[in-house]
């Protein structure tokens, strides 16, 4: 017969109680559907909301090959966020593919993101996202948005 300690059953509960006030928030680049941009998300995948979102470019790096907009000047990142609940996401387009390939590829954007707990805690996670990572990559799986998934049905014809 197995016997559960209590204190176990204690201790449980509240790592489930914390995961469900913990963000997450992850930085990433990904390509658009057409593969022509690359585009910065930045997504809470976590269960917690979060409040004071802070960020901080570490690396800057020029959106579309702009010198007068870099991304340490757009919205959210310049300013931060008042609140981030689960699922939310903030995108940028960096850089076409086409640029990427000719001009930035060993290129970088560093981030740094800091938040805080619905309990208090601040939280700080840092980025260093390649240019380079993802080039001539394709997704294993299709967007939703990709035609592959739309199912074809065919007209079946039997012959007696």
């Amino acid at each position: 017969m197995l016997y559960r300690n209590q204190s176990d059953d204690v201790v449980w509960s509240r790592a489930v109680r914390k995961q469900k006030i913990t963000p997450f928030i992850v930085a990433y680049l990904q390509s658009t559907d057409s593969h022509i941009v690359e585009v910065l998300h930045i997504k809470n995948i976590g269960e917690g909301y979060e409040k004071n979102i802070q960020f901080k470019v570490t690396k800057d790096y020029n959106i579309l090959g702009n010198e007068s907009w870099p991304l340490s000047e757009c919205g959210a990142i310049k300013h931060g966020v008042s609140s981030f609940p689960p699922q939310y996401e903030v995108t940028y387009y960096i850089e076409s593919w086409e640029r990427i390939k000719k001009e930035n590829i060993s290129d970088y954007i560093g981030l740094e993101i800091s938040y805080k707990r619905m309990d208090g805690k601040r939280i700080k996670n840092k980025y260093t996202l390649p240019l380079n990572e993802i080039t001539d990559q394709y997704y294993s799986s299709p967007p939703e948005t990709f035609i592959g998934q739309i199912p074809l049905f065919t007209e079946v014809k039997f012959y007696s």
